[in-house]
């Protein structure tokens, strides 16, 4: 091997040998072991493209980015953009995939709304079975429930309106898919990316759980205060 392509294998040893070990499971109780901030510091390591590449990466799968304006037009052509080059840093596939599971998702959540399926030629999501979906629209699993093993249990908690279940389902689902990608010999951008990734969906259950029993609370309050609740909102005389 040429001392470039070691180089490159090699770019981020420092980086990742200063990130502490991530939890086995993202469910688990204890704290994330790497503040937002503190890893935010780390990262300004990465090189200008690296770090570019990042917050395209951030601006593809974070939908309080996104922003409701955001037509589907325009989303996929951030895409576009965006693709060649995290194809070429051996990044992209982390992101189909879970644009994938959001796509399939979707599919299910129009069915359940009595929507028809989408035209052979209409740009609603990503990944290679879109016309597969399309054509097998009425059928329970889409005619691709081989390919996608968690998509019946997806389909289940939709059904049954269990939105905590089917969060768990999906963050389960990346984080195994993570598990798999990462790369123990390698210390390069991917790395990188997988740790981030993982670290984020640490972060996003915690902070579901933190709104959940927030809404739990608040729903508790009003339901002990009763017709007390008023006294305070100007609705009683």
């Amino acid at each position: 091997m040429s001392p470039i392509g070691i180089s490159k294998r090699h770019q981020y040893v420092d980086l990742l040998a200063s990130l502490p070990a991530l939890p086995a499971t993202p469910f688990g109780r204890e704290p994330l072991p790497i503040s937002a901030i503190r890893l935010e510091h780390r990262l300004e390591t990465l090189s200008d493209a690296h770090r570019e590449s990042l917050e395209m990466l951030e601006s593809l799968i974070d939908w309080h980015q996104l922003g409701l304006d955001l037509s589907v037009d325009s989303y996929i052509k951030r895409y576009r953009q965006a693709a060649p080059r995290l194809a070429e840093q051996g990044v992209l596939e982390l992101v189909e995939t879970r644009l994938e599971q959001r796509t399939l998702v979707t599919a299910l959540r129009r069915r359940r709304m009595g929507e028809p399926a989408p035209a052979l030629d209409e740009r609603w999501g990503f990944g290679s079975h879109l016309a597969h979906i399309s054509v097998h629209w009425q059928e329970p699993l889409f005619g691709v429930g081989p390919v996608f093993p968690w998509l019946a249990e997806a389909r289940d908690h939709l059904e049954r309106d269990r939105p905590r279940e089917l969060e768990r389902l999906l963050l389960e689902e990346n984080w195994r898919r993570l598990a798999w990608a990462r790369r123990y010999d390698r210390f390069d951008f991917r790395e990188v990316v997988i740790y981030w990734l993982r670290w984020r969906l640490i972060a996003a259950w915690q902070r579901y759980n933190a709104e959940a029993a927030e809404r739990r609370l608040q729903a508790d309050i009003e339901r002990g205060l009763g017709d007390y609740g008023t006294l305070f909102s100007g609705e009683r005389n």
